[in-house]
């Protein structure tokens, strides 16, 4: 017998409070909620079957990061490509598999529209032929480049996004010294989080977090305060 989907919506509710997910989404799957049910897999643990929900929902994005935390790599870039994030695409292609050719193609048919774009765009290329043909001279360069220009880069997300691209594409090539260095220029830039990555990135890639920051940076001495008060 086919019960109604309020029932439906009502059983899942009961499921959700008492932390069975899993049954709480398929009643929600059942009473045709994708949204709801997606979410409530993701909850469960089961991030393919959230990704085809997803998916038929047309949220390509989200689809794609589930299918990232399964380890679905070439699915989870199809999604990002299908929702027209060509970067995404190639540089999870570039970075997860090795399927080099296939990013270069995405990076190259790739339309950035800011200076954060267009580095990460350098970046993912680059990474691309220094994996694929040991070409890493013009990688070594933008990536000598990253810490004077990630300050200008706006709005705050391109920082981070650049800060992350540009130290995951220094720890392919084996050069962690680069990667300090674009974590000091995050630093100083004030990126939101920065310590905390940095922290975690030297314990993981050095084995040692010694004079890595642990918290946000202190202001610029030389930046306009505004006026001071009076004695």
């Amino acid at each position: 017998m086919t019960r109604s989907p309020d029932l439906l919506a009502y059983a899942a509710r009961c499921y959700e409070q008492a932390g069975d997910y899993a049954e709480a989404a398929r009643c929600h799957e059942e009473a045709g909620h994708p949204l709801k049910a997606a979410e409530l897999w993701e909850q469960a643990g089961d991030p393919e079957r959230a990704a085809g929900l997803w998916r038929r929902a047309r949220r390509p994005g989200r689809a794609a990061a589930c299918l990232l935390s399964a380890r679905r790599f070439e699915a989870a870039a199809e999604c990002f490509e299908q929702g027209g994030d060509l970067l995404s695409a190639g540089w999870t292609l570039v970075t997860r598999t090795r399927s080099y050719a296939t990013a270069e193609h995405l990076f190259a048919a790739a339309q950035p529209r800011t200076a954060g774009e267009r580095l990460r765009r350098r970046l993912g290329r680059q990474l691309a032929a220094a994996l694929a043909y040991g070409e890493r001279e013009a990688l070594l360069r933008t990536l000598a480049a990253v810490p004077e220009r990630i300050g200008t880069l706006t709005p705050a997300r391109e920082r981070a996004e650049a800060e992350a691209w540009a130290v995951t594409a220094a720890d392919h090539i084996r050069r962690p010294d680069l990667g300090a260095l674009v974590f000091a220029a995050s630093y100083r830039a004030g990126v939101s989080g920065c310590a905390d990555r940095w922290q975690q990135w030297a314990a993981r890639t050095l084995g040692d977090t010694t004079g890595v920051p642990t918290g946000p940076a202190p202001p610029d001495p030389g930046t306009d305060q505004g006026p001071s008060e009076g004695p």
